[in-house]
């Protein structure tokens, strides 16, 4: 059986020294999705997410973090446990992603470090992409992801034709009235696609992301002005192109894709989908889970989904999470 790596990316945005390193870079003209404080909070979701794919991801080689000169607190305890060995997961450093690329540090811009994840040492040719919020909520299988070498990619065909017309109108306003443009996730999509020719993108949602290290990694490299403004812009930017639809329609190029429909998720969004994201954790034909700003929940709410998620991985998490 083919094993590959899964790739997290983290920030622990409690951390002080790196609020102080962010806080230097804003120009109080940075658009507000890109620079909130929520955008960077971490409570535990880290532990939640290594914990699942040691439960429910039998492939899985390696774990790698990637961090900004940080660690997670407990993340040594899933070895001290005796949870994963000692080579199952690996902190990697921005300075190791962005090699020959060090004048673009320090990044608080999710986008420029998706750009950059090829350049970890050691990494599989296929790997599996998961923002720190992310978890895998039951038993998954390597077809989930691969199957003959084509990515297997969920989401849905949208135009490309609507969204153009409502970045030029932010373009327009921002240009004009100085309104700051938000680096939106679905425009950002349209982009990835639009790019390589394509009328309509397949849009994705809150999953793990199948990722072609090699196809990413040689179109950046061949497009050095496009890497560049990849990677050049410390918070998110309405230039910048979600970095995995890009490579998604690659493979589709190629026809090295398989799309298949959306899927049900365990999403947690805020207070009033609480209940709903709990029922969901127990249903086994629910794949993939999300947990969105738990740091914006009162203390009640944010014990229920506490309690639930340590039920849920119970003997997978490291016991400074438990206690």
């Amino acid at each position: 059986m083919q094993n590959l790596d899964i790739v997290i990316a983290w920030v622990d945005g409690n951390d002080v020294e790196l609020k102080q390193k962010r806080h230097q870079y804003l120009t109080g003209e940075d658009a507000s999705d890109a620079v909130s404080d929520t955008r960077f909070a971490s409570n535990d979701e880290i532990y939640y997410n290594i914990a699942s794919i040691l439960k429910y991801v039998p492939f899985c080689r390696h774990i790698y973090v990637v961090t900004d000169n940080q660690q997670p607190e407990f993340l040594h305890e899933f070895v001290s446990q005796g949870l994963c060995d000692a080579d199952k997961i690996r902190v990697v450093d921005h300075r190791e992603i962005f090699s020959g690329y060090e004048q673009f540090l320090p990044t608080f811009n999710t986008r420029s470090i998706e750009s950059m994840l090829w350049n970890i040492n050691g990494l599989s040719d296929y790997f599996i992409y998961l923002n720190d919020d992310f978890f895998f909520n039951a038993e998954a299988n390597i077809t989930d992801f691969l199957e003959s070498n084509k990515i297997v990619t969920y989401g849905h065909w949208k135009s490309c034709f609507s969204y153009k017309t409502k970045l030029k109108y932010r373009k327009f306003l921002n240009r004009n009235f100085n309104k700051p443009i938000q680096p939106g996730h679905v425009i950002a999509q349209m982009l990835g696609a639009d790019i390589l020719g394509f009328k309509e993108f397949f849009e994705i949602h809150h999953y793990p992301h199948c990722v072609d290290r090699k196809i990413l990694a040689d179109y950046l490299l061949k497009h050095p002005d496009l890497l560049e403004t990849q990677i050049k812009y410390k918070f998110r930017s309405v230039e910048q192109l979600n970095p995995i639809s890009l490579m998604n329609h690659l493979k589709i190029q190629k026809n090295e894709a398989i799309l298949k429909p959306d899927l049900a998720l365990a999403y947690l969004k805020n207070a009033e989908s609480v209940v709903s994201f709990i029922q969901a954790l127990n249903q086994n034909d629910i794949k993939y889970g999300c947990i969105q700003s738990l740091d914006q929940l009162d203390v009640d709410h944010a014990e229920l989904v506490r309690s639930a998620m340590v039920e849920k991985l119970q003997g997978y998490l490291p016991q400074s999470v438990i206690s």
